[in-house]
């Protein structure tokens, strides 16, 4: 009798043992490891991301006003001149000859009105002292505002002439490179043609659109960053234009980034992806995917004293992987989960695990 007493005792014990363990795996499992990472409040720059296309920021398109036949040819495509050399000339016997007219008109026109000016002087005083009479006074004053008239209507036709002339002769206007020259030795030209486009390379430009929003804080000035189709390293630029005004279809505003280009490795036709910084924010910024969506909410988890809060948030400045986050539950410093955070519940027990792990 003895004896089945002491193995009743020891089942029990053994039994009592085994529930004991089994509550302590059971409590186990319900902490949940996370990760987490202390965060303070500090700036972030809102970026802006899009894209455009490269191209010079001053490009001259020179056209022929008068026509003519081409002459002389001096560089082609990809050349570079410097300003006031000459690219091509034109010859037009028209316009050579109508020049020539012109110019023998201004002067002879001067000669005249000279005269006219030095004897009507003479009459005026002869008259004043009443020494001729009042039709030979009429006479000499009109006739010398008929020359003065004639003067600056020679002068005016003059310039003309003189601007068709000069026009024949295409001078670069400024240090660049020629494109779109297409005319031949010879060929005649029609008034009005294009007859090449001076490109200078010197600085280039983006035309890029950004939102409403991304324009209310976008200031002239503000920092861009390129990446350039075709080239390796990230380029920097600068908003130096913003339209007001947004597109019609798209409801976006433009805006201008300037790019130098002194290694003279952009060209015009590059592709960009475009990052601009359109703003800045002081305030609590957090890993974008720290952020658990729920019920079309966003929230974050906070660890305090190994229990977890949700905490819903509204989203404010986004910076590449990071976001600015808004509640008024925030305060510093911020234990946020990182990791972990897809499985937590609010008040759910954690263990905080150590970044080794």
């Amino acid at each position: 009798m003895k004896k089945l007493y002491i193995i009743l005792i020891g089942t029990l014990l053994f039994v009592g043992c085994g529930d004991s363990g089994k509550k302590n795996k059971i409590k186990e499992a319900r902490v949940k490891s996370v990760k987490v990472e202390e965060i303070y409040q500090s700036d972030i720059i809102k970026i802006s991301s899009s894209s455009g296309i490269i191209e010079p920021a001053n490009e001259i398109k020179r056209i022929s006003t008068t026509g003519g036949i081409v002459s002389k040819i001096n560089f082609k495509n990809g050349d570079r001149v410097k300003k006031g050399q000459m690219v091509l000339e034109l010859h037009d016997q028209d316009v050579e000859s109508d020049y020539l007219k012109a110019e023998a008109l201004e002067k002879s026109g001067e000669i005249d009105y000279k005269i006219k000016k030095i004897n009507f002087t003479k009459i005026e005083s002869l008259y004043k002292k009443q020494l001729v009479s009042e039709d030979e006074y009429l006479n000499s004053k009109n006739a010398f505002n008929h020359a003065e008239a004639t003067v600056k209507g020679n002068r005016a036709s003059y310039l003309k002439a003189k601007d068709d002339y000069e026009n024949l002769r295409f001078l670069a206007k400024e240090d660049g490179v020629i494109t779109d020259l297409e005319v031949k030795m010879h060929e005649k030209i029609m008034p009005n043609t294009v007859v090449y486009t001076l490109v200078d390379d010197k600085n280039m430009l983006v035309k890029t659109y950004v939102s409403s929003d991304e324009i209310e804080d976008l200031k002239v000035g503000a920092n861009a960053k390129l990446k350039v189709s075709g080239l390796k390293n990230e380029l920097l630029g600068k908003v130096y234009e913003i339209n007001p005004v947004a597109q019609k279809d798209s409801k976006k505003y433009q805006i201008k980034i300037s790019l130098d280009n002194d290694d003279k490795k952009l060209r015009k036709g590059m592709y960009s992806d475009v990052s601009v910084e359109s703003g800045k924010n002081f305030g609590y910024v957090v890993p974008k995917s720290s952020i658990v969506i729920k019920d079309l909410s966003s929230y974050i988890f906070v660890v305090d004293s190994d229990v977890v809060r949700r905490i819903k948030i509204d989203r404010g400045y986004s910076n590449g992987e990071n976001q600015e986050i808004i509640s008024d539950q925030l305060k510093e410093p911020l234990n946020i989960v990182i990791d972990g955070q897809f499985i937590l519940e609010d008040r759910d027990t954690v263990k905080v695990l150590s970044e080794e792990v």
